[in-house]
């Protein structure tokens, strides 16, 4: 009987690898024996490396759940700390394995539609602030900035965490840096 092979199983083993090793150092070979199956399975499933990665970006983006924190209560700061709770879990758990990408995707570019995702995925962040910035509890500005500099910082504290720089930063409080974010967009 032929081995089940679970799609989060590969892309797990893709991101360890990839952590490890970095893009160009990545092999279909290393990351066959990661996730425990044989590479011509890899080949025959995924394609390529870069194909395998686009659909773990995928499968972390999808992990968002967007649906549950874009909800509007009217309450902007619970709003908004329901949203960077979650990232922060998934940039927690996948900031290295994106800081480890994003710089090869300029040499790379048939990496870069893996992103995608993850900018769709942004769009109703971005509504759910131009929301409150039409009902003039928050001042206007493009969406997307606006989504940039409330998530930006959790991306920077998830990519030094696996630096030597890590000690010398605190945990970032979410609470505190939502209401900062506020502090200079409330009307």
């Amino acid at each position: 009987m032929p081995k089940i092979v679970y799609d989060e199983d590969i892309f797990q083993a893709v991101i360890r690898v990839i952590n490890e090793r970095g893009y160009n150092g990545a092999t279909t070979k290393q990351m066959a024996k990661a996730a425990g199956v044989s590479e011509v399975t890899l080949f025959r499933k995924y394609g390529s490396i870069a194909q395998l990665v686009k659909l773990a970006i995928r499968a972390i983006a999808d992990q968002m759940d967007f649906e549950s924190i874009k909800q509007y209560s009217g309450d902007v700061f619970n709003d908004l700390l329901r949203v960077v709770h979650r990232y922060q879990n998934l940039a927690a758990q996948y900031g290295q394995f994106l800081s480890v990408l994003i710089p090869e995707m300029h040499r790379h570019p048939e990496l870069v539609e893996a992103l995608d995702r993850p900018m769709v995925r942004m769009i109703p962040i971005g509504q759910l602030l131009a929301r409150y910035q039409e009902e003039g509890v928050l001042r206007s500005e493009p969406p997307l900035h606006a989504v940039a500099a409330l998530l930006g910082p959790l991306v920077y504290f998830a990519m030094i965490r696996g630096t030597v720089y890590a000690e010398q930063i605190p945990p970032i409080d979410l609470e505190q840096h939502v209401a900062r974010f506020l502090d200079g967009r409330r009307l």
